[in-house]
């Protein structure tokens, strides 16, 4: 079954460039506060950066606000164009006569609501980010003033350990319900959920016009166990035919699916899609032995056997370890070139190439992993876009000098 996949690289680089960004600013408005001695000092110079800080997190998110819309729009133009396009092959074989998106009125609207609904809620990420890192780094310097004063610490390990902290937390969103993410998770998460959602109810519109009452579920492994027992099979617009068996395929509710709550269809990470189903003219997409085939496991790994959904969670934490290293060789290069004097910067250009040198350890163990199951090495869910070439071919050389030695 062909299927429309939402293409989200371009709008995850800008905000991968804007976490980096962040980072980076964190890591220089510490190292301008200096060695500071006096409590009170201290409290009104650790005010004002936070202000600063703020005030270039706010700057970032300006310079990106005007590309991100027409990215997400974009985006949301091209799910409706690709889903009614999809679709319109299986109207037409039953004698719909086929239509154009962008002139019927109603998938218009449908369009324009989920984008403005998803854009709505970027924002309400970006303005979390921006409370959450301004309040990270006040507790950051705090800890590390706390550790210089008391004497436990020098200046130099303090700040390395505040810089690590930046990579580490980088920029997060705490939802109402108080659970948190990485910042670049929950874009990713917003998007995908709202481009599917709308293109589900694209498509459901399509369907109604059409008179088609019945759409068939795709199917993907690892999919959750309660997804599990309707994707492949087919799913009632109307009510009717619910619970009967067609063309050896279970019909479900919309109910049933969970559609419209967020651990159902089009949910919370749902990569499931529907298509019209027509009784009489359509031949279902997939049998019993390929629905039960999704979750075998048939690919070798270090002479083990794994699933695909299993390789692919394998191979995404491998991709976390990689982003989460160059995010510290980021911090500790910026560190690095903005360090007050030089013991400072003899540590900060320690921790840099200790970072060089697991980063490119990393990177090889992705490699071989990706050689081993014949798949090619997806760089750009590894890349964090602050990492640019130069910076690279310095860890390129931290890392050979690091194991010359």
């Amino acid at each position: 079954m062909r299927d429309y996949e939402p293409n989200v690289s371009q709008i995850l680089t800008l905000y991968q460039q804007l976490e980096d960004d962040i980072i980076s600013s964190m890591t220089k408005r510490m190292l301008k506060m200096g060695k500071v001695s006096e409590s009170t000092k201290y409290e009104a110079e650790i005010l004002q950066l936070a202000g600063l800080l703020y005030e270039d997190i706010l700057n970032l998110i300006a310079e990106r606000t005007t590309a991100t819309k027409q990215h997400v729009k974009a985006l949301f133009e091209d799910a409706g164009v690709q889903t009614v396009e999809i679709d319109n092959q299986v109207h037409t074989q039953a004698g719909a006569v086929p239509i154009a998106i962008f002139q019927d009125l109603g998938m218009r609207r449908i369009l324009e609501a989920g984008y403005k609904k998803t854009l709505q809620i970027m924002r309400n990420l970006v303005n979390t980010t921006a409370n959450m890192t301004q309040t990270a780094f006040i507790s950051a310097c705090d800890r590390a003033y706390m550790q210089v004063s008391s004497g436990a610490f020098s200046y130099q390990q303090a700040i390395r350990q505040a810089v690590k902290s930046f990579a580490d937390i980088g920029a997060t969103v705490k939802y109402p319900s108080g659970h948190t993410d990485r910042f670049d998770v929950a874009v990713r998460r917003a998007v995908l959920t709202g481009v599917g959602q709308t293109s589900a109810m694209v498509a459901m519109e399509r369907a109604k016009q059409a008179d088609c009452y019945l759409m068939e579920l795709t199917a993907h492994s690892g999919s959750r166990p309660e997804h599990a027992v309707w994707q492949g099979q087919l799913v009632s617009l109307t009510g009717k035919d619910v619970g009967k068996t067609i063309d050896g395929l279970h019909v479900f509710s919309l109910e049933q699916i969970g559609y419209q709550t967020g651990a159902g269809f089009k949910g919370w990470n749902c990569r499931h899609n529907w298509h019209p189903y027509y009784v009489g003219y359509s031949i279902p997409n997939y049998t019993k032995e390929q629905l039960a085939e999704l979750d075998a496991k048939n690919i070798e790994y270090n002479g083990k056997m794994y699933s695909e959904y299993e390789i692919s969670q394998m191979q995404r934490a491998k991709e976390r370890k990689i982003r989460a290293l160059k995010r510290q060789v980021v911090a500790s290069q910026t560190a690095l070139e903005n360090a007050p004097d030089d013991v400072t910067k003899s540590e900060m250009q320690a921790d840099y190439s200790k970072n060089a040198v697991k980063l490119k350890s990393a990177e090889k163990q992705l490699r071989e992993f990706c050689k081993q199951i014949g798949r090619g090495n997806d760089t750009f869910r590894t890349q964090v876009d602050g990492f640019v070439r130069s910076q690279a071919q310095k860890a390129v050389w931290a890392n050979k000098k690091a194991n010359k030695g």
